[in-house]
């Protein structure tokens, strides 16, 4: 028994290793082909991938058990869907335009601020010196970092802890309760398709001020939620809607902004950084919670998530203002 426990975490974890691997490229490839003026829209766009493919997943699983029966079909089908996805993308997916005859992207669309950012990154680097002058040492990058991982936890408690609290502590069934999830993710497709190109439209590519702003939703939906609880049902799913516009929308943005704030090239390193410090914030959501709620009751997770949130709008703050003082290089 223990030996078939040990078997199926480790095939978690390589689960979770191979995920984490499709993001960084994907993020490189648009930083690629779309310049910084453009970007956030394209961004947008592909970032509601992890919206639909939430919700598809738990449709397609329930479907295909309906189907045949069988449970390890709600494995084999995802798995068969995802193998020719990446088939499509190995044959279709191509690398930077340089390598195609193709002018860089900033210059084609004598794009000003993605011709700043290539003049800021040097040619000629060894990958390890890459990663380490214009990422590794970047303090934008550690900031961004660290306002993501405030988004982490509060996405990942909101998604895993919802059911437990409504369900145990105001007596909700679990339809009821599970639905609000459903509200959250729809809130997350409207935050992360507009945030992009709002920033994109409205801040000229300034994706810090534009993160405050999705900082301060974040904020005022996590009140509602406290203030409409035992109102009507429907006042709080539009919080829950509200929370997932502010929660999305930042952690796409965080990604975008620490793909500008690198390395020209060094879009895939970043992200690859970002990602692995950042899952740290969905394994703090899981255990750590529950003993602050074993501790302090539930009162002490609302305080802790208070915090975060507070904590996220100080670091994005001096994001600006470090940002700001950037001089050329």
């Amino acid at each position: 028994m223990t030996n078939s426990v040990n078997m199926l975490l480790a095939l978690y974890c390589l689960t979770a290793v191979v995920q984490g691997c499709g993001f960084p490229p994907i993020a490189k490839a648009i930083s690629q082909w779309y310049s910084k003026s453009e970007r956030g829209g394209w961004y947008s766009l592909w970032n509601t991938s992890h919206n639909v493919g939430g919700a598809l997943a738990p449709l397609i699983a329930s479907a295909v058990i309906a189907y045949t029966g069988n449970w390890r079909y709600a494995f084999y089908v995802p798995a068969a869907i995802t193998a020719v996805q990446a088939v499509i993308a190995a044959i279709l997916m191509r690398g930077k335009p340089e390598n195609y005859g193709l002018p860089n992207v900033g210059e084609w669309r004598n794009d000003t601020k993605q011709l700043e950012i290539n003049k800021r990154s040097e040619a000629g680097l060894s990958m390890w010196v890459m990663f380490k002058r214009y990422i590794l040492t970047n303090p934008i990058i550690w900031l961004a970092i660290g306002g993501d991982l405030c988004i982490y936890v509060i996405r990942t408690v909101t998604n895993d802890w919802v059911s437990v609290y409504f369900v145990k502590e105001l007596g909700w069934d679990l339809v009821k309760s599970n639905s609000l999830v459903a509200w959250f993710e729809a809130g997350g497709i409207l935050g992360g398709l507009t945030s992009g190109i709002i920033s994109d439209k409205f801040f000229g590519a300034d994706r810090w001020k534009t993160i405050l702003i999705y900082s301060f939703v974040l904020i005022a939906g996590m009140v509602g939620v406290v203030f409409t609880i035992h109102i009507d049902y429907m006042l709080v799913a539009l919080c829950f809607f509200i929370i997932g516009a502010g929660i999305y929308a930042p952690q796409m943005l965080f990604a975008l902004g620490i793909i500008e704030a690198s390395h020209a090239d060094g879009a895939g390193a970043a992200t690859g950084l970002k990602g692995g410090v950042t899952y740290i914030g969905a394994a703090l959501a899981g255990a750590p919670i529950a003993m602050i709620e074993t501790a302090y009751s539930w009162s002490g997770v609302f305080t802790l998530l208070a915090a975060i949130a507070v904590t996220l709008v100080v670091l994005t703050c001096v994001i600006i203002r470090v940002d700001s003082k950037r001089l050329p290089m």
